[in-house]
């Protein structure tokens, strides 16, 4: 029997543009959260006083609060509250600055967000993470992510200085359809907390496929060392690939710091003139599957 199923297309949402069409310097922040808001924000403050000078700061997912699922409910904070904390550091510094997985209360849920403020504190960009992470979640010492957030709905595309941005958390880069309903991109910036098991396996892999397979820049910031409350070990190496799959820098599995990534447009359009992949795509969009018994 010939089955014929159709595929719905997802479409990303875009946020604010820009208009410059330059290099792209940013600083990828690896750190080792603890569950206490104030303690990280303290961390953070810091390690933004690196970054004068880069276009974009990217800090990890669960920046703020990283702890137990309790820990993180607890925590969460509506966008007001949200703008003079973490606004107000962005501003503090004069830096575009991406705050990864932030416990965001959304009505009667909480969302874990990527939230992008600009040097005057105001929020250009938000991401609520689509994927909710599960491994062994009905083993003691498990994870599960859906007993804590509620997912988002979607992509989202940020322009900034003429680049298309992708945002994505942790998870998501597991799967391939959210990015490639954005293409063309040209950066994938993905905020991460990777298990030492799954970033071992898995971490540089799907990074570098994403980085190929959409011939675009793939950076994380990721969470390293182990956590004091779960005593969970965290893969830590921050990462940035280019769009031929090639590893530019990495912050290894257990230093806390910044890694300065230089993005530049003519190695994107470079990839894509010798190996013109994007413009070979056959299946977007809605298409019909054939299936045989």
């Amino acid at each position: 029997m010939l089955v014929l199923t159709d595929i719905a297309p997802t479409r990303p949402v875009f946020a604010a543009r820009g208009s410059e069409k330059g290099p792209l310097n940013l600083a990828l922040i690896q750190m080792n959260s603890v569950p206490d808001w104030s303690t990280n924000l303290k961390m953070v403050d810091g390690l933004l006083s690196s970054c004068h000078g880069c276009d974009l700061a990217v800090l990890p997912e669960n920046v703020l609060c990283l702890g137990t699922g309790t820990t993180v409910r607890a925590a969460a904070r509506p966008l007001d509250v949200l703008k003079y904390e973490i606004g107000t550091l962005a501003a503090r510094h004069g830096l575009h600055v991406l705050f990864g997985g932030v416990p965001v209360v959304h009505g009667s849920e909480i969302r874990n967000a990527a939230l992008v403020y600009s040097p005057d504190g105001q929020l250009v960009a938000r991401y609520d993470k689509v994927h909710l992470f599960q491994l062994d979640p009905h083993r003691t010492g498990g994870v599960d992510e859906t007993r804590v957030y509620s997912a988002g709905e979607g992509p989202v595309v940020w322009e900034h200085r003429g680049w298309r941005i992708c945002l994505s958390i942790c998870y998501d880069i597991r799967f391939p359809e959210l990015f490639r309903a954005c293409v063309p991109v040209d950066l994938i910036l993905c905020s991460m907390a990777f298990t030492m098991r799954t970033g071992k396996a898995h971490g540089q892999l799907l990074l570098r496929t994403r980085a190929v397979e959409n011939q675009c820049y793939a950076l994380s910031s990721s969470q390293c060392g182990t956590n004091i409350q779960t005593g969970m070990q965290l893969f830590g190496h921050s990462m940035a690939v280019d769009p031929w799959g090639t590893v530019l820098e990495d912050a290894g599995p257990d230093v806390q710091g910044v890694v300065r990534v230089h993005c530049r447009r003519t190695v994107l359009e470079k990839v894509r003139e010798t190996l013109p992949a994007l413009r070979n795509i056959r299946l977007a969009g809605s298409k019909k599957v054939r299936m045989y018994p």
